[in-house]
């Protein structure tokens, strides 16, 4: 498909250059040149495209990970890098940026889960509130550091409260246990 679009695309170009031209009326052969219009590769062309960015590889990588940690817990609703800074040594790619997660609770009755049912049995006076929450779509942040070499990918975590401390981390780290 991408090759059929290139094509159109490439004929589309040249017949767009040689209408612009200047053609000798009085040449009677109708042969008409392409110079000046350089000729499409369509193999690199279609490498290009099909070429991802370390940004793409982290940010699939990134969905990847919280779909297999958090799905089976939340509806997923949106996943956002911002703050995005990507640095190479040696061959060797950082990149540090804000992760945003939004989920929110599967569609179900609040008063059939287990601790609102518990505080309106209880007559909690924050009952009505986590009954009210409990179908909100919630935002979970993380500040993150990716390392990719040629192993792959390998996740930090920033677990200083006031500064910056990388730390090895699964996503699965950020799900309560009891």
């Amino acid at each position: 498909m991408k090759k059929l679009i290139l094509i159109l695309l490439s004929i589309f170009i040249l017949i767009g250059v040689s209408a612009c031209k200047d053609i000798d009326a009085s040449k009677e052969n109708n042969d008409i040149t392409n110079e000046g219009v350089t000729a499409i590769d369509l193999e690199k062309a279609d490498n290009i495209i099909a070429e991802e960015t370390t940004y793409d590889k982290i940010s699939k990588y990134m969905k990847n990970e919280c779909i297999e940690a958090f799905s089976p817990y939340y509806e997923l609703l949106d996943f956002k890098i911002s703050n995005y800074k990507e640095e190479e040594v040696n061959g060797i790619i950082e990149a540090t940026f804000f992760y945003t997660l939004i989920v929110k609770n599967y569609d179900k009755d609040p008063d059939t889960v287990g601790y609102i049912k518990e505080a309106k049995e209880s007559g909690n006076k924050n009952y009505q509130q986590m009954y009210d929450e409990y179908l909100q779509p919630r935002e979970m942040n993380f500040d993150f550091k990716v390392i990719v070499d040629e192993n792959g990918m390998t996740l930090y975590s920033n677990i200083s409260p006031n500064g910056v401390e990388w730390e090895e981390t699964k996503i699965t780290d950020f799900i309560l246990s009891e």
